[in-house]
C-alpha cells in the first residue's frame, strides 16, 4: 500500500503530465494555424509577407544586442504618458471614422437603447426575445444612456451615438492598461511595457473601438477575469487568494452575460485550478468559490435582464433561436446567412426551430463527403477565422457612409484609395503576433515539466485561444469573434518574443 508521500508524487506527475500535454496539443494546433493563416495572408498582401522575415530577423538582432533599453528609464511612467497620447488619438480616429448607418446588431441595440431611454419603451421586443446573448448589453447600454440623457436632457439618437462612441473607447483603453498590468504581474515593468506598445499599436483595436457592442465588453471583462485569475495564483496563499477568485467568478457571470465566448476563459482556469500543486482541499475549495460567485452574479444578471426587459415565456419560445440555429449556418459557407435566419424564424416554437435544424445540420453534413468535410472544417472555417489581419475591421466600417468625410476614410475602408497601406501594416503586425504566437507554444514545450504558479496565465491563455479556435470550427465563424481575445494573443506572442530573447542570450553566453 502506497503511503501519503508516494501519492502525492504520482499527483504532482500526473498534474505535470497533463500540463505538458496541454502545452504539445496547443503547439500543435498553433502551427497548424499559423500555416492556414499565412497562406490566407499571403494572398490578401504579399508585400507584408515579404517583408515579415525581414522584421523577425531584425527582431534577432535587436534581441542579440547587449543592451537592450537603458536601465533607468522608469518605463511605468513612460507608458502612461505614451498611453495619454495614444489614448487621445485613439478617441479622434474613432470619431473620424464613425459610421452614418446604424447596421447589424451593434445599431440594433444601440437604438432601441436609445429608444427605451427616451420613451421608457421597447418596439421590437421580438429581436431580443430572438436574441437573448444580446439583453444584457442592452441593460448597460440603457443605464449608460440614461445617465447621458440626465447630464444633458437634449439628447437624441445621434448624441446618444457619440456617447457610446467615448464609452467603447474608454473600455479599450481601460483593457490596454489591465493589460499592461497583468504583464507587470507575469514578468516586470520593462517587459510589460513592450506589452503595452504592442497592444498600442494594434490597429484593428482603434478600428473596432468605436462600436460600444459586446466584442469591446467582452474584451474588457476578459482582461478583468484574466486579471483577478493572475493575483490569485500569484498571491500568499490565504484568505487574498479566495478573493480574487471571487471576484473572477463575478466578472465571469458579467462576461457570459454579455459575450458567451469569453466563458472559455472560465473552462481554461478551472481547468488550471485542477493542475494546480496544492491539496486538493484547496482546490476544491477554490473551484466552490469561484463556483458560488459565478451563481450569484448569473443570478443578479438575469435579474437585471428580466427587469429590464421583461418577456414572457411563452414569447421567447415563439421567438427564441436555438443553439443548434449558429450551428446548422455554420454548415453553409461557414459564416452569417440571411436564409439560415428565414428558415429558422419559420417555425412558431423553439423546439420546432431546434427539430428543424437538427435536420438540416444533418443534410450538410451527409452532402459532404470526408474529405469534402475535412477542408471545410480543417481548412476553409480556419482561413475565415484566422486569415484576416484586420479582423474584419475594415468590412464592418465599409458597410455605411464615413461621417464626417476625411482622409481617414482613404485608409480604413476596404474601397479606399490608400486601404493598401493599413492592410501592409495590418498584415505585418498580424504575422508578428502570429509569430510570436507560435514560438511561445515552442519554447513552452522545451521547457521542464513544472506547472510554476507564475506559469499558470499564460497556459490558461493557450487553453483559450484553443477553445475559441474550436468553437468557431463548429460555430458560425467570423474574424471579427477573435476581437474580444486580441489581449491574449498579444500576451502570447510577447511570451513567445520574451521567451526567444532568453534563449538567444542563454545560446550566445554558452
Amino acid at each position: 500500500m502506497m503511503n501519503s508521500k508516494s501519492t502525492e508524487m504520482m499527483k504532482k506527475t500526473c498534474k505535470d503530465h497533463f500540463f505538458k500535454a496541454g502545452q504539445w496539443f496547443w503547439f500543435v494546433f498553433v502551427y497548424g494555424i499559423a500555416l492556414i493563416a499565412f497562406s490566407s495572408l499571403i494572398q490578401k498582401s504579399f508585400f507584408a509577407m515579404i517583408l515579415l522575415p525581414i522584421v523577425v530577423y531584425g527582431i534577432y538582432h535587436f534581441f542579440m544586442r547587449e543592451r537592450i533599453a537603458f536601465k533607468e528609464i522608469n518605463y511605468q511612467i513612460v507608458f502612461y504618458v505614451v498611453s495619454i497620447v495614444f489614448a487621445v488619438f485613439m478617441f479622434f480616429v474613432a470619431y473620424s471614422v464613425r459610421v452614418q448607418i446604424f447596421s447589424w446588431d451593434w445599431g440594433k441595440v444601440i437604438r432601441s437603447a436609445s429608444e427605451y431611454t427616451l420613451t421608457d419603451k421597447l418596439t421590437d421586443t421580438t429581436y431580443f426575445a430572438r436574441y437573448p446573448n444580446n439583453q444584457f448589453w442592452y441593460c448597460i447600454l440603457t443605464f449608460f444612456f440614461r445617465m447621458v440623457h440626465f447630464i444633458w436632457p437634449e439628447t437624441g439618437l445621434n448624441e446618444f451615438y457619440l456617447a457610446s462612441i467615448a464609452l467603447g473607447c474608454v473600455m479599450t483603453v481601460a483593457s490596454i492598461l489591465l493589460l499592461h498590468h497583468i504583464a507587470v504581474l507575469i514578468w516586470n515593468e520593462k517587459k510589460a511595457f513592450f506589452v503595452g506598445l504592442m497592444t498600442w499599436f494594434c490597429m484593428p483595436l482603434w478600428l473596432w473601438a468605436m462600436y460600444a457592442y459586446t466584442d469591446i465588453a467582452g474584451m474588457l471583462l476578459l482582461v478583468v477575469m484574466l486579471y483577478c485569475y493572475t493575483k490569485a495564483v500569484l498571491s500568499e496563499p490565504g484568505w487574498k487568494v479566495f478573493c480574487w477568485l471571487c471576484l473572477f467568478g463575478v466578472a465571469a457571470s458579467a462576461a457570459f452575460s454579455v459575450k458567451v465566448t469569453v466563458f472559455i476563459l472560465f473552462i481554461a482556469v478551472f481547468a488550471c485550478l485542477l493542475l494546480q500543486k496544492k491539496s486538493w482541499k484547496k482546490i476544491i475549495a477554490g473551484i466552490v468559490i469561484v463556483a458560488i460567485s459565478f451563481g450569484v452574479g448569473h443570478g443578479l444578471c438575469n435579474y437585471v435582464k428580466s427587469s429590464v426587459i421583461p418577456l414572457e415565456e411563452s414569447y421567447c419560445d415563439a421567438y427564441e433561436f436555438p443553439l443548434t440555429h449558429w450551428i446548422m449556418m455554420a454548415l453553409g459557407y461557414g459564416g452569417y446567412q440571411q436564409e439560415d435566419v428565414d428558415f429558422t424564424i419559420s417555425f412558431n416554437s423553439y423546439e420546432k426551430k431546434k427539430e428543424a435544424n437538427i435536420k438540416e445540420i444533418k443534410k450538410r453534413l451527409k452532402a459532404r463527403s470526408f474529405h469534402e468535410s475535412f477542408k471545410f472544417f480543417g481548412y476553409d472555417k480556419q482561413v475565415r477565422t484566422w486569415g484576416d489581419a484586420t479582423l474584419a475591421s475594415c468590412v464592418y466600417l465599409a458597410e455605411g457612409p464615413q461621417e464626417p468625410d476625411n482622409i481617414l476614410k482613404q485608409f480604413v475602408t476596404l474601397k479606399g484609395s490608400k486601404y493598401w497601406i493599413a492592410l501592409l501594416y495590418m498584415t505585418l503586425y498580424y504575422g508578428l503576433i502570429l509569430v510570436g504566437m507560435f514560438l511561445s507554444a515552442r519554447f513552452a514545450v522545451k521547457r521542464k515539466s513544472d506547472a510554476k504558479a507564475v506559469d499558470m496565465p499564460i497556459f490558461a491563455s493557450s487553453i483559450t485561444m484553443l477553445g475559441i479556435a474550436l468553437f468557431q470550427t463548429i460555430w458560425e465563424c467570423n474574424s471579427r469573434y477573435l476581437v474580444v481575445f486580441i489581449p491574449i494573443m498579444i500576451l502570447l506572442a510577447a511570451d513567445g518574443f520574451f521567451a526567444w530573447r532568453d534563449y538567444l542570450r542563454g545560446e550566445r553566453i554558452k
